[in-house]
């Protein structure tokens, strides 16, 4: 299970002031190494793409045959500052890609590696812009959906969640 993983991740994004740095920081905490964080940003906004992998026991990072598992975050935001105030449901994308980076490497410390490398990507934007529609407003995002593939997809993937 990885409760920890989630609760830790998310009193980490649950902030008008998380970065993709900090979020780097805890996955390196966790074990995790290769860790990229790349800031893009547009006249509507910014975020902070993060981007890692796990290498498998039997992975191509290694030479290995192992398939390649792609987790990708996908969200706007993961706040909607100053429309709405804290961590908001549109998150739930970060939230768990990076919880599951942060188990995986946990579980590497403790011995424990799958045999396919996995590669987890998401973005990071704690004020996203959001759309009028009522009762509540939609969510947008500052990055559109062209940037995220760029970003977040990766050709080395064989299946993608």
């Amino acid at each position: 299970m990885a409760f920890k993983q989630v609760i830790d991740v998310y009193e980490l994004l649950d902030s008008a002031y998380v970065t993709g740095e900090q979020a780097a920081a805890m996955l390196r905490d966790a074990g995790v190494s290769a860790v990229t964080v790349t800031k893009v940003s547009n006249s509507t906004g910014s975020t902070d793409f993060v981007k890692t992998m796990i290498s498998g026991t039997n992975g191509k990072s290694k030479g290995g045959t192992a398939p390649t598992l792609g987790i990708i975050g996908r969200l706007g935001g993961v706040g909607a500052r100053p429309e709405r105030i804290g961590f908001v449901s549109d998150g739930d994308g970060a939230l768990a890609a990076l919880a599951a980076a942060v188990k995986l490497g946990s579980m590497q410390q403790k011995g424990d590696t799958l045999p396919g490398d996995v590669i987890i990507s998401t973005h990071i934007c704690p004020n996203a812009p959001t759309r009028p529609h009522d009762p509540v407003p939609f969510m947008s995002s500052p990055i559109d959906m062209e940037t995220k593939n760029a970003y977040e997809v990766d050709p080395q993937m064989d299946a993608i969640l």
